[in-house]
C-alpha cells in the first residue's frame, strides 16, 4: 500500500452481528483495507453519570488518515 499514513481505530460494537456488519460496509466501500473481530471483550465505562459494565465486540479497523 503506497499510502505515508496508515491507521488503526480500536472500536467496540454491542454484539459480533453489527460489528460483522459494519466491518463488511467498511472494506465493501474501500474505506477500510482490513477489520479482525475480536472475540467478545468486557467494557467497564462511565456513562451519563453511571458506571456500565457491558459484554462487547472489539474491532481492530485498519485505514488510512485519509
Amino acid at each position: 500500500m503506497p499510502n505515508a499514513n496508515p491507521l488503526v481505530v480500536l472500536s467496540t460494537f454491542p454484539d459480533a452481528e453489527t460489528a460483522a456488519r459494519i466491518a463488511r460496509m467498511l472494506v465493501d466501500e474501500q474505506l477500510a483495507a482490513c477489520v479482525n473481530l475480536l472475540p467478545p471483550v468486557r467494557s467497564i465505562y462511565r456513562w451519563q453519570g453511571s458506571v456500565c459494565d457491558e459484554v462487547e465486540t472489539m474491532a481492530v479497523i485498519k485505514t488510512t488518515a485519509e
